[in-house]
């Protein structure tokens, strides 16, 4: 009877305590997202900048140069994702227990969204105005990276990968003429 009663509390314990320790862990991503989206937004400014110098209609030589400024800065953004990432997927539930703050999923899901929305943005100015060729070659890595970091988080925010495809496929939808012409 005692080992009944002794499992019992272990279980209504343990369910208790689950929702205080997502919530926490939800608090520990958002800060961790903050800071990312901060870098971010620094290599983002960088590229916008050096996209809008770039002359209007450029040609195959201007637009290889302009990939070349722009590949530092892409990379950047790739390696801080990477780096964010791997932090997230490395932390545990017990260090969880002492972030600060006061995120719930939904700020976390709005401050992801943010996150992609500056990231597509640029990456839609690029593409516009230079043409996807010159940075193909850093798009990839980037996209990769970024697709790890959701897949990380949809473990926190149900349903995350889900709502940020919507936001990707509703930006991005407008860059299939320029990807066709690549095919034909």
């Amino acid at each position: 009877m005692k080992a009944i009663f002794a499992i019992l509390f272990a279980l209504a314990a343990s369910a208790i305590a689950t929702p205080v320790i997502s919530e926490r862990q939800v608090e520990t991503e958002a800060s961790e997202i903050d800071k990312l989206t901060d870098i971010v937004k620094g290599y983002t400014a960088n590229l916008n900048k050096t996209t809008a110098a770039a002359p209007n209609n450029p040609t195959l030589l201007e637009q290889t140069a302009a990939g070349a400024a722009l590949g530092p800065d892409l990379q950047g953004i790739t390696n801080a994702l990477i780096a964010s990432t791997s932090k997230l997927s490395k932390r545990d539930l017990a260090n969880a227990l002492f972030a600060r703050g006061g995120c719930s999923s939904d700020c976390l899901f709005i401050k992801v969204k943010l996150l992609v929305w500056e990231i597509a943005f640029t990456l839609k100015f690029i593409i516009i105005k230079l043409g996807l060729g010159c940075i193909l070659v850093y798009l990839t890595p980037l996209i990769l990276a970024l697709s790890g970091l959701l897949k990380c988080l949809d473990k926190v925010v149900a349903g995350l990968l889900f709502a940020v495809k919507g936001i990707l496929t509703e930006i991005l939808g407008a860059l299939a003429g320029g990807l066709l012409g690549l095919l034909i």
